[in-house]
């Protein structure tokens, strides 16, 4: 035992004898084992609750982080897609990701600017695409590792969409 709980255990011995003289010389007969369960218990919890709250940190106030997942302001589609990217370039296998995402794009970008869709008309959105989306919109499983030229090719097809 720590020479700071000997102290302590030895200031609860003496709150306990100097409650039971004043028990005495009020004359109340008090119970000293019970007295000392008490009084044992009680200050347990206040020291125990004094140690913890002396050793808590308080509360720290940071300001947001310089360097959010997107910057404020971007689009968070396109936070997406250049995570996608960055997935498709660094992955052990080739999945979907990429496939599904650049889909989605060229599907949005065509019925906003032609209203029409690939999954809907695809011979008439075969020609609006261009040969290069044309042929990475029909690949299928399993999907071609694609390197940053040739994804930089799409994404600049799917923006004179």
């Amino acid at each position: 035992m720590s020479e700071h709980w000997v102290s302590r255990a030895l200031s609860v011995l003496g709150l306990w004898f100097a409650v039971a003289v004043v028990a005495h010389v009020f004359g109340a007969h008090p119970s000293y084992g019970l007295l000392a369960l008490v009084l044992a218990a009680g200050a347990g919890t206040v020291l125990l609750l004094l140690d913890t709250t002396a050793r808590a940190e308080g509360a720290v106030w940071t300001l947001p982080d310089e360097n959010p997942v997107r910057p404020p302001g971007e689009d968070p589609r396109f936070a997406m897609l250049r995570r996608v990217v960055a997935g498709h370039l660094d992955a052990r296998t080739v999945d979907d990701q990429l496939h599904r995402h650049l889909m989605a794009v060229v599907d949005q970008r065509l019925l906003a600017t032609h209203g029409l869709s690939w999954a809907a008309d695809p011979t008439r959105a075969e020609q609006l695409m261009g040969p290069e989306l044309a042929a990475f919109a029909r690949a299928t499983d399993p999907y071609p590792r694609l390197d940053a030229a040739r994804i930089a090719v799409l994404i600049d097809r799917i923006e004179d969409l």
